[in-house]
């Protein structure tokens, strides 16, 4: 079983693989900000680098910024926007 901290350093893997020479620009958000666990799925949002440090809209990376981590394999997946608006991940955050 996975703890929070490890799921968090595979989805930063999974960043920066799926982004590869990129993956400077994007990350995912620190401080436990769009971060959740539900059921046997850990939930990790990012974005781009500049947004993340300025919040200024016009960095904002839009899209389905997230990722999801298995708790038991370890998995990671991107969502796309469908599986996003159904689960709602970060509703409560």
């Amino acid at each position: 079983m996975y703890t929070m901290d490890q799921a968090e350093r595979l989805a930063s893997e999974a960043l920066r693989k799926k982004y590869g020479e990129w993956s400077d620009q994007v990350a995912l958000y620190g401080d436990g900000e769009f971060v959740t666990k539900m059921g046997e799925f850990f939930y990790f949002g990012f974005n781009s680098v500049k947004y993340i440090e300025t919040r200024d809209h016009k960095y904002f990376n839009y899209g389905p910024n997230c990722i999801s981590v298995h708790g038991e394999t370890g998995e990671c997946r991107f969502l796309d926007i469908h599986e996003v608006l159904a689960l709602k991940p970060f509703e409560a955050c």
